[in-house]
C-alpha cells in the first residue's frame, strides 16, 4: 500500500512511501515500455526511521522532504543523475545520455545499472534503437540486444517501427501500422506468433491473402501439442482450401515466408 506520493518539480520522477520502504521511480513510464526493466529503475530505502504514517511534503531537485507523525521534517537526498538524464532524453541528446551513463559507470557504484536501465527504457519509448541497444547491452540484457539488432535490419521503416511497438507491448498499434502500410503478411504473422489465431484468420480472409498460411501454421501448432482441430471456422476454411496434407502446406509456407518478410510482396 502506498501511503504518500510526490512528483519531482522538474522531471518525470516519482517518489513514494509504501509499506516500510521509501521508493523512487526514476522513470515511471518504464511500466508502459518494458516491465522487466522496472525493478532496475528503482531506488529503495528502509522507511522505518520515519516512524508511523510519514508524509512526503516536497520533492525538489534531488531533495525529498518528509514529515513525521510528530511534525518534524526529514530531508533525504537522491541521485541527481536521473534528472540530468531526463533532460538529455527529452531533448533527444542521446550521445550526452550515453556519456553520462558511461561516466557514472566509472564510479564503480550500483547506480550505473539504474541509470543504464532508465536510458534503455527512455530510448525504447522514443524509438531510438541504437541507444537502446547499447543501454541494454550495458545491463546484460543480451536477448533484447539481439532482438533490437534484428529490428534494425528490417527492410522498411514501417516494419522497424511496428516491431519497436511490439517490443514495448503495443500489439494493436503495431498491427494497425502494418495494415496501413499494406504489409498484410507481417500483420498476420504478428498474430500467428502471439497465437491469436482467430485474429490472424480474420485478417487473412478480409484481405484475401495467406489464408492457407494461417491454416498451415495452425495445423502445425496443433500437431506439436498432439491436438485436433475443433474450431469450426478453421475446419470450414481448411475444407475450402483442401488442406489434406499438412506437410505439403507447411512446405508451401516455408517457401512463401522469405518473400513476404524481406520483399513485402502480397501475392
Amino acid at each position: 500500500m502506498v501511503q504518500s506520493l510526490a512528483w519531482n518539480d522538474t522531471s518525470n520522477i516519482l517518489c513514494g512511501i509504501q509499506d516500510s520502504k521509501f521508493t523512487v521511480w526514476y522513470y515511471p513510464n518504464t511500466v508502459y515500455v518494458d516491465k522487466d526493466l522496472l525493478p532496475k529503475t528503482l531506488y529503495e530505502k528502509d522507511a522505518s526511521e520515519f516512524s508511523k504514517a510519514p508524509q512526503i511534503v516536497s520533492f525538489v531537485g534531488s531533495q525529498v522532504t518528509i514529515r513525521r507523525a510528530d511534525g518534524s521534517l526529514v530531508h533525504l537526498h537522491v541521485s541527481p543523475f536521473p534528472a540530468i538524464l531526463h533532460g538529455h532524453a527529452s531533448s533527444a541528446r542521446w550521445e550526452q545520455g550515453l556519456r553520462l551513463c558511461s561516466f557514472v559507470q566509472t564510479t564503480g557504484t550500483d547506480e550505473d545499472q539504474t541509470l543504464w536501465a532508465c536510458l534503455a527504457a527512455m530510448a525504447v519509448a522514443s524509438k531510438e534503437m541504437s541507444t537502446a541497444e547499447i543501454a541494454y547491452a550495458a545491463i546484460g540484457e543480451i536477448d533484447k540486444v539481439q532482438y533490437i539488432h534484428s529490428i534494425k535490419e528490417l527492410p522498411s521503416k514501417e516494419s522497424r517501427l511496428a516491431h519497436m511497438l511490439l517490443f514495448s507491448g503495443s500489439t494493436q498499434e503495431a498491427e494497425t501500422l502494418l495494415l496501413q502500410a499494406g504489409l498484410f503478411y507481417q500483420a498476420i504473422q504478428i498474430n500467428i506468433n502471439l497465437y491469436n489465431w482467430e485474429r490472424a484468420l480474420d485478417l487473412a480472409v478480409k484481405h484475401r491473402t495467406h489464408v492457407d498460411t494461417v491454416l498451415a501454421y495452425r495445423q502445425k501448432f496443433l500437431e506439436d501439442f498432439g491436438k485436433k482441430e475443433t474450431n469450426q471456422r478453421f475446419l470450414q476454411y481448411a475444407e475450402g482450401f483442401k488442406v489434406l496434407l499438412q506437410y505439403f502446406y507447411w512446405f508451401v509456407v516455408k517457401k512463401k515466408k522469405p518473400q513476404q518478410t524481406f520483399c513485402g510482396s502480397q501475392e
